[in-house]
């Protein structure tokens, strides 16, 4: 039938015009249908991960999705119109794929409105957009039940990582329970171990109690059980073999863990000088060897280029100086493309450590936070806890010219590090260090209640595990110091209230690692996804060379108009000046007037040249790069679609002719 109508007179036009209808009716009629798609895009924008799939298909309840846009901000702004039309995508795709338990509303709110009242009581954050005040919306408010989670405003520069951000959302709303952070420190984040003590806690423990149920861990055999969710240990420096067997097997059931350790602590040293003794080194190779990562033990790291300015002298005699040991991590130093790590801009150390991944490691190991090629370590002896010895380390560093990693997420299937099973009990340890001296590696911890008739009967035993049941996931950072206030926040009184100042980014990292941790194994896997954002880089490489070409030329002109106005100027004020007040100068004579009249003529013409010439000059690089930027985008738009289209009719009435040839 169709050989029939091709064959008659006008027959390529109308078979043209009848696939051009088939063609729309399609596209018009698979709009309106979900669930059929062909995401062609590089980076697989438009198709959700598995992670995130298997998520959305264990939700119980529904879930719904309230996306409050402003179209103002839509229409008046390009970038959070192309924006908006993303996250549409993705949250429509989240409908699609929870058969049916996540719903998607979108509502405008408008100025004044009931809607904005919603959205402004739900967490939704206003942005003004023009001078009158006017405020609009682009946020999101999940819903399910009477529990409630919002995105107060999306922003374009978080787009890598949309995805996630919803999928976190959703996962948490569905939890029957806060998740259970398990922590177990030699630190006073708690407060003073004194009761009588004035010493507050830490107000990283407040953020952390926000999102979690905090349990502080004393008795690691008894306590770390299938109850936690998550293990955050910070400069565990007393652990007993037994401790670090349950530690693994804990690790080998699946546990998490944001693992804390530190080759020298401030914090335990300025404790050991108040009476308080507590080791200034800790380690957990014993536990990591298998996995194929080591910290290097009492070597401390440094950076000439992130040292952060301190006063070495005293109060009287100020002496700025970079403390070595004290850097300042930012930029390309934290690794954006981690979820941990995506919105950290600063953060602040003291006397980190270096993390050694060994080029047989049987684990994943990606770093998060690095020094630049200008670091070095140090030997820990040689720090004087009582008075920073801060220009000692500036006159002995020398920069090795290799980075030094400073923390890392580990994950992969690992091998037990007690291979033969639990090991067999210790000796009772030595008696504890008197009060100003170091306490030793194998002293016991003195939070840890003594034993009871009920605590010494073993409980039953769980089967050793050999072999990692689930992926390994951990967070691994070689410095303990930066928990403490001082080193990311000020704290200051208000009417009775604590209140805190972040200057780093310090608890931000500590928070987002355990949220991410305690997530489930398939938030875990997701990663930062590409962007929507496709410039043309072909255009941007050509501006720049046009750019170059007339940048010289500009700047030689803007010189020498520089220069002209500066003579036109010495010139007119020397015309104008016949006489000094008192006599002082002579009167010019009618040669000289005439002279310098004529001067003054020279230089107007070469200054309005020049500002012509400079004009044509910007004038030529704009235009040129305009004329670049429209031809590229006909060629990319509207010629290759042409020229397809043509050769797709030649091949055909060429492929006719050769069948009318055959049957001939």
């Amino acid at each position: 039938m169709i050989n029939v109508l091709l064959n008659r007179k006008g027959g390529w036009i109308a078979g043209i015009a009848i696939a051009v209808a088939i063609f729309i009716a399609l596209n018009a009629g698979l709009s309106t249908v979900t669930g059929i798609r062909l995401d062609l895009t590089q980076d697989r924008l438009f198709t959700l991960s598995d992670g995130t799939e298997r998520i959305l298909k264990r939700i119980d309840e529904p879930v719904e999705l309230e996306l409050y846009v402003s179209q103002r901000l839509v229409e008046e702004v390009a970038l959070y119109g192309i924006y908006a039309t993303r996250v549409r995508d993705i949250v429509n795709e989240f409908a699609a794929v929870s058969n049916g338990k996540v719903t998607v509303v979108e509502r405008d709110p408008i100025p004044f409105s009931e809607t904005e009242d919603t959205a402004v009581s739900a967490g939704v954050q206003g942005v003004p957009i023009d001078a009158g005040g006017e405020r609009v919306y682009f946020g999101l408010v999940a819903r399910a039940g009477e529990k409630a989670e919002s995105i107060p405003f999306f922003q374009p520069a978080r787009e890598a990582f949309l995805e996630y951000d919803l999928a976190r959302i959703v996962e948490g709303l569905t939890l029957q329970r806060k998740p259970v952070i398990g922590i177990v420190t030699d630190l006073p984040m708690f407060g003073g171990f004194d009761p009588r003590s004035q010493e507050k806690r830490w107000m990283l423990i407040d953020g952390i109690e926000e999102s979690f149920e905090v349990r502080n861990i004393f008795d690691i055999e008894a306590d770390l059980n299938e109850e936690i969710d998550v293990l955050f240990m910070a400069h565990s420096t007393r652990l007993k073999d037994k401790q670090l067997y349950v530690i693994d097997q804990f690790l080998m059931r699946g546990g998490r863990a944001l693992l804390m350790v530190d080759p020298y602590s401030e914090i335990a040293a300025l404790n050991t000088l108040s009476g308080r003794p507590i080791s200034r080194h800790s380690t957990l190779n014993r536990l990591m060897e298998k996995w194929g990562v080591s910290v290097v033990e009492k070597m401390v790291a440094s950076d000439i280029t992130l040292a952060r300015m301190v006063n070495a002298g005293t109060a009287d005699n100020i002496r700025p100086a970079p403390y070595l040991l004290w850097p300042s991590f930012k930029g390309v130093n934290i690794n954006t493309t981690d979820a941990v790590t995506r919105d950290i801009t600063s953060v602040n150390m003291g006397s980190p450590g270096s993390i050694i991944v060994a080029d047989d490691a049987a684990v994943q190991v990606e770093t998060l936070i690095e020094t630049t090629e200008k670091s070095h370590l140090f030997d820990s002896e040689i720090i004087n806890p009582r008075e920073p010895n801060i220009l000692e380390f500036v006159e002995k560093f020398q920069a090795d010219g290799k980075k030094l990693i400073t923390a890392v997420r580990i994950s992969g299937e690992i091998d037990s590090a007690y291979p033969d099973g639990a090991p067999k009990p210790e000796p009772k340890p030595e008696e504890a260090a008197k009060p100003g001296e170091e306490a030793p590696a194998d002293a016991a911890v003195p939070a840890t209640p003594p034993a009871t008739a009920e605590t010494a009967e073993e409980e039953p035993k769980q089967p050793h595990i050999a072999r990692s049941a689930r992926p390994l996931n951990v967070v691994l950072i070689a410095d303990t110091d930066m928990l403490e206030t001082r080193f990311w926040a000020t704290e200051q009184e208000f009417f009775g209230q604590r209140v805190v100042k972040p200057f780093a980014n310090n608890g931000d990292l500590v928070i987002n690692a355990l949220e991410n941790l305690a997530g489930s194994g398939d938030l875990i896997t997701l990663r930062s996804r590409g962007t929507a954002q496709r410039p043309f880089t072909r255009v941007e490489a050509l501006r720049v060379a046009a750019d170059e070409q007339y940048r010289a030329r500009e700047q030689a002109l803007a010189t020498r108009l520089q220069e002209t106005q500066t003579k036109f100027d010495e010139a007119q004020q020397k015309a104008s000046a016949e006489t000094t007040p008192g006599g002082a100068a002579p009167v010019l004579s009618a040669e000289q007037k005439a002279a310098l009249e004529t001067e003054l003529e020279t230089l107007r013409g070469d200054l309005l040249g020049t500002r012509k010439e400079l004009r044509d000059v910007q004038l030529k690089l704009r235009e040129d790069i305009e004329s670049l930027d429209s031809k590229l985008r006909f060629i990319n738009i509207t010629l290759v679609p042409v020229l397809v289209a043509i050769f797709a009719i030649l091949l055909g009435i060429f492929r006719m002719r050769r069948r009318r040839a055959a049957h001939a």
